[in-house]
């Protein structure tokens, strides 16, 4: 097994809940329960919080800080980019992608899918909706290599 590394995207400017990853359930902001609830996964090595270098996201920064995880900041524009560079800071050679708005997931879902992606020869492996799974227990595995080729073959598309 290689260096797992949890990323997990957030950014204040969402489209439909602007500032959701800091809407409080029972007064903690909701990033603050996804980052607890993957402490608890046996299998991350390191938690990543993926967020923009936008004025408004420095408050995200401050929230990994507080909550002793690292925390990579990129384009505001490029999710993968901001993956590819978090996963290079800790030399990851596993990703695990969850979103900052599912502040149910399971740690044992997440350690179960990284045992299954370990135990076979896969790039990919996702626990999601279509594997019978509820929303936001979504999980992704990836490798790294697999990252890195996706990152090379992707282009820029405006709206």
């Amino acid at each position: 097994m290689g260096k797992v590394a949890c990323i997990v995207q957030a950014r204040i400017g969402s489209t439909r809940l602007p500032g959701k990853v800091l809407k409080t359930l029972n007064g903690i902001p909701m990033l603050t329960h996804v980052i607890e609830r993957l402490k608890q996964a046996k299998s991350i090595d390191h938690i990543i919080i993926a967020t923009t270098y936008m004025e408004s996201d420095k408050c995200i920064v401050g929230l990994a800080e507080k909550n002793d995880v690292l925390c990579y900041v990129g384009s505001p524009e490029d999710v993968l980019s901001r993956y590819a560079g978090a996963a290079g800071t800790v030399d990851a050679d596993i990703i695990i992608r969850v979103t900052s708005d599912c502040p149910l997931i399971d740690p044992i879902t997440i350690d179960n899918t990284v045992k299954f992606f370990e135990e076979h020869e896969y790039d990919y492996v996702r626990a999601g909706v279509v594997s019978g799974f509820p929303r936001g227990l979504d999980t992704e595995v990836f490798t790294r290599e697999a990252l890195m080729k996706a990152h090379a073959a992707a282009t820029y598309a405006s709206r």
